[in-house]
C-alpha cells in the first residue's frame, strides 16, 4: 500500500533528486504555484534563429551561384546547408510564435493562428509519460507538459484536485484495475512533491497553503465515478 507523502524538508529533497536538470533549475517560477502561466522561447530563439538564418541566407548565395553558372554540379552544395538555413528559420518562427499556457481550466499549446489545441481539466481521461515530458489526454486530444522547460506547478495541483473527486487512467492502469489506488496514490505524491520541492520558501512562509496541498496529497472517501 502507498502513503501519502509527508511534505518535510526531507521528503522534499528525496522527491527532487531526480529532478535536478539545468534546464529545471533555469526555470522561471510563478509567485504562486497556482497562477496562470503563458511560455514562451522567443528570448532564446528568437535571437539565435534570426542571427542564424540571417546569416546562412547570405551564404547560401556562393553555392547557388556556382550551381547556376555551372562551375559546380553538386546540387548536395546546396541541399546541405539550405537544410540548415530551413532549420535555423524554423527555430525563428517557433520562437516567434509558438506559445504554451495554463491555466485554472485548460492547458493549451498554439503556433500562432495556424494551430490551437487545449485540454480541459475536467475532460482528461488518461494521463502519460513521455520522453521527459508528461501527456495529458482528452478524448483523442493529447497536449505535452514540458516539465523540465516550464513550470507547470498549477497542472500538478489541478491533477491533485482532479483525483479528489474523479478517477481517470494513469499511464496503463485503467481506472478499473486493482492496482489504480496505489497508482493514484504514487502519482499524488509525485505532483506534491513536484511543487513543493521547488517551492520551499513559498511553502515555508504560507503554511496555510502546505496544509492545502498537504491535504490534496491524501486519498479521498470516495469518488463520482
Amino acid at each position: 500500500m502507498v502513503e501519502p507523502i509527508q511534505l518535510s524538508r526531507g521528503a522534499a529533497f528525496a522527491a527532487g533528486s531526480a529532478s535536478s536538470s539545468v534546464q529545471r533549475k533555469l526555470r522561471k517560477m510563478s509567485g504562486h504555484p497556482e497562477d496562470p502561466r503563458v511560455f514562451s522561447q522567443a528570448k532564446i530563439l528568437v535571437p539565435i534563429g534570426l542571427v542564424t538564418s540571417l546569416a546562412l541566407t547570405l551564404v547560401m548565395y556562393f553555392p547557388i551561384s556556382d550551381y547556376v553558372a555551372g562551375r559546380s554540379d553538386d546540387i548536395f552544395s546546396i541541399l546541405v546547408p539550405g537544410l540548415f538555413t530551413l532549420f535555423c528559420y524554423v527555430l525563428l518562427l517557433h520562437g516567434l510564435f509558438r506559445r504554451f499556457g495554463v491555466d485554472r481550466a485548460k492547458v493549451w499549446t498554439r503556433f500562432g493562428k495556424l494551430f490551437y489545441r487545449q485540454v480541459r481539466f475536467e475532460d482528461i481521461d488518461r494521463f502519460g509519460v513521455g520522453f521527459q515530458r508528461y501527456k495529458l489526454h482528452a478524448g483523442g486530444k493529447v497536449v505535452n507538459i514540458d516539465y523540465n522547460r516550464f513550470d507547470y506547478s498549477l497542472v500538478y495541483m489541478r491533477l491533485l484536485e482532479e483525483l479528489q473527486y474523479r478517477r481517470f487512467r494513469l499511464q496503463n492502469v485503467d481506472i478499473d484495475d486493482p492496482q489504480w489506488e496505489d497508482t493514484a496514490q504514487a502519482h499524488r505524491n509525485m505532483f506534491a512533491s513536484d511543487v513543493f520541492d521547488h517551492r520551499r520558501a513559498f511553502y515555508e512562509a504560507h503554511p496555510e497553503e502546505l496544509d492545502k496541498l498537504q491535504t490534496l496529497v491524501q486519498a479521498p472517501k470516495s469518488y463520482t465515478n
